[in-house]
């Protein structure tokens, strides 16, 4: 109790003494001690590893030359002394051990920058505007990946790592994070406060670590401001409405394209996309004009802030190397020179990647593993929409690997396989994943049915071609009598179509 007078005391004492000045922050009341000896103005001499206490930080309005306008007012031994702002992290060291408190000291340069004169607030606002008509052609454009749960894990994640309040008093909103249908590994924070995790970096990551790195990453570049310091840079900037009503354009021209493409496959009650239309809403100009082209300076910077952060909770900055690992590794199987190589996030991968050097044997993490199961079966399904069959059995497979596998994964490896070979033995390979598809199925599965049928054809199988038909449209009839929607109907009477056509040219041999 007397403790806690005798603080408050000099508070109060601290905030008398500067009534003539501009305190610039909160109260802070960090503890820590002096790195290295430490004199002020001859009134206070303090020792290396003296216990001392930042109280919170002010503008004077009278103060010697060398001593700057920015200042530390610090406690120690019931004494108070200031400490230059710009020498602060030269002589007091802090033992980080909470949010509040790494992303104070984390934020504490950029006190200088804000409290001159907030000359940023017009852009600030502009990139709100700007993050609210992305978010509106990614809604209208059916982007977004609805999974409640996926979506509440990934907010619990990001609430843990964010400090509590905005400390430069900027005004800036949570995250609320929102899935994008996207198979590039992307994650991306809006002016808004919209986190957009990205489909295809869930089902790339194997840990939890792993995300929380790639979190921290952004979350540094949101409280850093790194988006409105790279937009300050850009010497023109287009109308917002007219930029916007370009890339609607650019997203119906690409709906256009594939408008009359039939997709065999049935997946009830989830909705693709072309790639075309992933393209026109996610690629360099729309990041570039929300200012998420990073200098390398800024990826640096949050790269090191995320290491920081933990090591200081105690976790290993393997996690996000690893992570970047995975990034890259997409890109290389994917043989894309062009995103490698470009100016930002993924152009800078392979130096940083260097720099942080190879990491160490990462434990499975089965919880996390299982968490995305599913979304690594729908980035599947979505590769095998986008005639990329690849890639469609490469992710398949990991929940395969992993013994998580559903009666979809073991289809979309048989399918990958027929669209990539038509040898015996790769075609006896595909009824071995379909004989496991239908014993992992909780129901009559169609999509297999019609996979025996495309195998049986090839063989030459006439017969058994015929009674699999026969299966095949019995199967159709019974998904018309349940509940189903105008979409499903469509694609019932196109696929007895198929079979009816299908058994004539049969019956015609």
């Amino acid at each position: 109790m007397k403790r806690m007078l005798i603080t408050v005391c000099l508070v109060c004492m601290a905030y008398c003494n500067l009534m003539a000045q501009k305190p610039i922050s909160d109260f802070l009341n960090i503890p820590g001690r002096m790195k290295s000896y430490y004199s002020w103005r001859d009134k206070v001499e303090l020792k290396k590893n003296t216990p001392c206490t930042l109280l919170f930080l002010t503008k004077l309005k009278q103060y010697e030359s060398e001593e700057g306008a920015y200042q530390a007012v610090m406690t120690a031994g019931g004494k108070q002394f200031y400490v230059p702002l710009d020498l602060l992290e030269d002589y007091f060291q802090v033992d980080v051990t909470d949010n509040e408190t790494f992303w104070t000291m984390a934020l504490l340069e950029m006190y200088k920058d804000y409290y001159k004169k907030d000359e940023l607030a017009a852009l600030r606002q502009e990139l709100r505007q700007d993050a609210e008509s992305y978010l509106s052609e990614l809604e209208k454009s059916s982007l977004f990946y609805d999974d409640a749960a996926i979506e509440d894990y990934l907010q619990c994640q990001v609430l843990s790592l964010m400090p509590e309040r905005d400390i430069l008093k900027r005004g800036m909103a949570k995250p609320v994070v929102r899935l994008l249908k996207s198979a590039a590994p992307d994650m991306m924070m809006l002016g808004n406060g919209t986190l957009l995790v990205s489909t295809g970096l869930l089902a790339a990551l194997d840990t939890e670590d792993e995300l929380r790195a790639l979190l921290l990453r952004e979350i540094s570049h949101y409280l850093m401001d790194h988006a409105l310091f790279t937009i300050k840079q850009n010497v023109a900037r287009a109308n917002r409405a007219a930029f916007w009503g370009a890339v609607a354009d650019g997203v119906v021209a690409a709906a256009e394209m594939a408008l009359y493409e039939r997709y065999d496959y049935y997946q009830p009650g989830l909705l693709f996309e072309t790639n075309g239309v992933i393209q026109a809403l996610v690629n360099e100009k729309i990041t570039k004009r929300m200012g998420l082209d990073y200098s390398p300076k800024f990826e640096e910077e949050a790269d090191e802030l995320a290491i920081t952060y933990l090591q200081s909770m105690g976790k290993s900055k393997d996690a996000l190397t690893s992570a970047l690992q995975k990034v890259y590794a997409y890109y290389k199987r994917e043989n894309d020179v062009e995103t490698l190589s470009k100016y930002g996030v993924y152009g800078t991968l392979e130096e940083r990647l260097a720099r942080l050097g190879e990491p160490t044997f990462s434990p499975i993490d089965r919880n996390f593993l299982t968490k995305m199961m599913g979304v690594v079966s729908f980035e599947a399904a979505m590769q095998d929409y986008n005639k990329q069959y690849r890639n469609a059995q490469f992710l398949a497979m990991k929940n395969i690997n992993n013994g998580l596998a559903c009666a979809d994964d073991y289809l979309m490896v048989a399918r990958s396989l027929m669209k990539q070979s038509n040898t015996p033995e790769s075609n006896a390979e595909c009824l071995l994943y379909l004989d496991k598809a239908d014993l992992v199925a909780k129901v009559e599965n169609v999509n297999i049915t019609k996979m025996r049928i495309l195998l049986l054809i090839r063989e030459n199988m006439k017969v058994n071609t015929v009674d699999m038909l026969k299966k095949y449209q019995e199967q159709l009839n019974f998904m018309f009598q349940q509940p189903h929607t105008e979409e499903d109907a469509e694609w019932i009477a196109a696929e007895h179509l198929w079979a009816e056509k299908l058994l004539e040219r049969i019956y015609l041999n």
